[in-house]
């Protein structure tokens, strides 16, 4: 459970002067996350015990994270994740929940829906630009659209063609650190995961417009996301992105990615 520190066992009058007084001593100077909408994104997650880093705001320990995440990516031939979309933070059933395929270096990205159109698929292809979609598993019919095609874009923007890991980092997360945008808030355990909490604010990244602050939880063990919260520009909360289940370099078999 997420706390700000403060004691358990105060008694009467006592409580709220203790109350207050750690509040000043705790969560104003010292934890920078206990002002920002990160508070709000780290709020929201139950599942997550977490503990600020005694180094505010560390933009060398999110370069660390950064520079490795990068690295393992870069060496993928494939990979397989589930994920899964939330747009309320009451929400306990994901908004969209789908499973998602991908390899290189000649890109090739496919998505099976479980959620909201179960048998529903798409396949992305770097090489024809375009995307074969099958709406419905029980019938044959198959289109070929846009990934721009308003049919396929989600709420907030995202497109097929840029939805794997290896996108995220080349056109949000390294521009975000390089510009000095990326910041580690600390370690936890998500869902009995150690993890690295780690704030983005993509102030001069085409991020920009639709996102005004991200936080994100990388498994400690594996250097992998975990986890993507977003606030809006005007600091209300967007959507939670879950990845589970995820494998390295997956053997798909011939004709997998063709429909």
């Amino acid at each position: 459970m997420l706390r700000c520190l403060i004691p358990r066992k105060i008694l009467g009058n006592k409580l709220l002067l203790g109350l207050s007084l750690m509040t000043t001593l705790f969560c104003l100077p010292v934890p920078a996350w206990c002002l920002t909408g990160d508070r709000l994104l780290l709020s929201s997650l139950p599942q997550l015990s977490f503990s600020p880093s005694s180094e505010i705001y560390s933009l060398p320990k999110a370069l660390a994270v950064e520079k490795r995440f990068s690295k393992s990516v870069r060496s993928l031939r494939s990979y397989r994740c589930t994920l899964k979309n939330y747009y309320d933070l009451r929400e306990k059933t994901p908004d969209e929940w789908l499973e998602i395929d991908v390899v290189y270096p000649q890109k090739k990205v496919r998505i099976g829906l479980i959620r909201p159109r179960k048998g529903a698929r798409l396949i992305y292809s770097s090489v024809t630009g375009s995307v074969r979609v099958k709406p419905f598993d029980f019938l044959g019919l198959v289109l070929t659209l846009s990934p721009l095609n308003s049919l396929l874009v989600s709420r907030y923007g995202h497109t097929i063609d840029h939805a794997d890991l290896s996108s995220f980092d080349r056109r949000i997360f390294a521009p975000a650190c390089l510009s000095r945008s990326c910041s580690y808030l600390g370690s936890g355990v998500w869902k009995g995961v150690p993890v690295d909490v780690l704030n983005i604010a993509p102030d001069v990244v085409e991020a920009h417009r639709t996102f005004g602050r991200m936080v994100l939880l990388f498994d400690r063990a594996t250097g992998w996301p975990l986890l993507v919260e977003t606030l809006s520009p005007e600091g209300r909360f967007m959507e939670k992105v879950e990845y589970e289940n995820c494998r390295k370099n997956v053997f798909f078999p011939p004709g997998f990615f063709r429909m």
